[in-house]
């Protein structure tokens, strides 16, 4: 079967249209299952089953899903900040696409595979014969390169808990500090806050923005119990840039105020201190 490829005109770059949007780096779409409209400023098609579609980057644009009776599914390949991402979508009623299940990889490779697209989009509107080789060419390296980045991720489990263990290990260290966050420790990765967040998630069960505010609970009530620091300081020194907001969060995790916890640890230790510290027998007769 011939695949066909659909690639845009190159124009009306990073324009603002109504109800379009665009992307900074290219999508490459595969059709999977019925088809979907690509609409542009001047020009429109339709990618069916089997068809191949490059959005280059900055190109204004939407999709419409095509109401039929084969149910609608596609794959859209996009790269950013270091990762892969490859996302299946489904039909979400009244002709929208939406995300069923996504993937992020991490890889070296990501401008590569973003300028591999771009070339191929320059080139696929030439009719000169050696011009379509060259996509040819071009879009087999490119799909050789994503699938050497993907295999490399998911039979490399080892570097991936080695990254989870650095990303807890990177809490702990900058648990004062009012930036930390998921971008943040994307950044100090290396990687993407989509993959991190993901990668995090799939190898722990847990958020790694819940992860992150329940370390700094955890040291905020270590604080309450063991410093005559106020709750305003304590908050402060476990990074929340808002005493409001630290309560609010404290609360969400202990069930109560910071105000009431640190009472209700007092009242432990008075209580504790009233008693004998030695029981002797009652003497006889």
């Amino acid at each position: 079967m011939r695949t066909r490829l659909h690639v845009p005109q190159l124009r009306d770059h990073v324009m603002e249209h109504p109800g379009l949007h665009f992307h900074f780096n290219p999508d490459l779409i595969i059709g999977i299952r019925g088809a979907s409209c690509f609409e542009f400023i001047q020009e429109k098609f339709v990618v069916e089953t089997g068809h191949l579609a490059i959005i280059p980057g900055g190109i204004p644009h939407r999709e419409i899903v095509l109401e039929k009776e084969e149910p609608f599914e596609n794959l859209v390949i996009s790269v950013y900040n270091e990762t892969v991402s490859v996302q299946l979508q489904g039909n979400a009623g009244g002709g929208k696409a939406c995300a069923t299940a996504t993937e992020y990889y991490d890889t070296t490779k990501y401008q590569q595979l973003a300028q591999y697209l771009e070339e191929i989009a320059e080139l696929s509107h030439s009719n000169a014969s050696e011009m379509r080789l060259g996509v040819k060419g071009l879009l087999l390296i490119y799909l050789s390169t994503l699938e050497a980045a993907i295999h490399r991720v998911r039979f490399s489990p080892p570097v991936e808990k080695l990254k989870i263990s650095q990303t807890k290990r990177l809490v702990q260290e900058h648990l004062g500090d009012s930036h930390l966050g998921v971008g943040y420790l994307a950044r100090m990765m290396h990687c993407s806050g989509d993959y991190l967040s993901h990668l995090f998630h799939r190898e722990t069960g847990q958020r790694l923005a819940t992860h992150i505010n329940l370390e700094r609970i955890r040291a905020a009530m270590a604080m309450l119990r063991t410093t005559p620091l106020t709750i305003a300081e304590v908050a402060y020194a476990t990074g929340f840039e808002s005493q409001g907001y630290f309560s609010r969060v404290f609360r969400q995790v202990a069930q109560k105020s910071p105000l009431e916890y640190r009472r209700s640890i007092e009242h432990s230790v008075v209580e504790l201190e009233g008693r004998p510290r030695t029981i002797y027998a009652s003497p006889i007769g």
